[in-house]
């Protein structure tokens, strides 16, 4: 009973510190803080998560679609996308190439365009990674996303950090990883995130 209940908390954890669903927050944040006003802050905070999602989620289920017609097998998104890194490296691409061209042609603030393609460029490096070895993709991208809070708000957004020890401990507890697999996505992660900021001279 209580290793149940321990397994349960652990997806629970998993589940709420899933990547995107942090993603989501932090680019709320930073639209927040570069923004003007309530309107823009809005705007920008919507507009930058639809491009960001929206693609992404078409080609996933376009792409079920066409298999479940084409071989009659029942496959699930999750399932599916977590064994095939080349689609995990498509996904990673249509993430963050349509995002940031638009986001880009409209004008947005630095930080939400490079917290962006710094998730997508994690992303896509350890699709590629996991052609030859599995490092986890949680806490790769749960990294990559949290990062650009340090980077913006400097000492008071460490509290981040007990959050990405929490994210490891729930995935190597549930059996997701090992204790290597989550220290290369974390350093994965950290690594792409801060060279994309470097990239975008923000991070100096």
């Amino acid at each position: 009973m209580a290793v149940k209940i321990a397994r349960d908390i652990a997806k629970i954890i998993s589940n709420i510190l899933h990547p995107y669903v942090v993603l989501s927050l932090v680019v709320t944040i930073i639209a927040y803080q570069q923004s003007p006003s309530l309107g823009i802050w809005a705007k920008w905070t919507i507009v930058a998560l639809l491009s960001a999602y929206l693609f992404p989620l078409i080609y996933m289920q376009a792409r079920v679609v066409v298999i479940v017609r084409t071989t009659g097998a029942q496959v699930s998104l999750r399932s599916f996308f977590r064994e095939q890194p080349t689609e995990m490296a498509i996904l990673a691409c249509i993430f963050g190439i349509p995002s940031a061209t638009i986001l880009y042609f409209l004008s947005y603030p630095s930080n939400i365009i490079a917290t962006l393609v710094g998730v997508a460029a994690a992303a896509l490096l350890v699709a590629l990674v996991n052609r030859v070895y599995r490092a986890s993709f949680h806490l790769a991208l749960f990294t990559s996303a949290v990062v650009p809070l340090t980077i913006i708000f400097g000492l008071p957004s460490l509290v981040v950090i007990p959050f990405i020890l929490l994210l490891g401990a729930s995935r190597f507890y549930l059996g997701e990883h090992t204790p290597l697999q989550l220290t290369t996505g974390f350093l994965l992660g950290l690594i792409v995130s801060i060279a994309v900021f470097q990239g975008f001279g923000i991070l100096r």
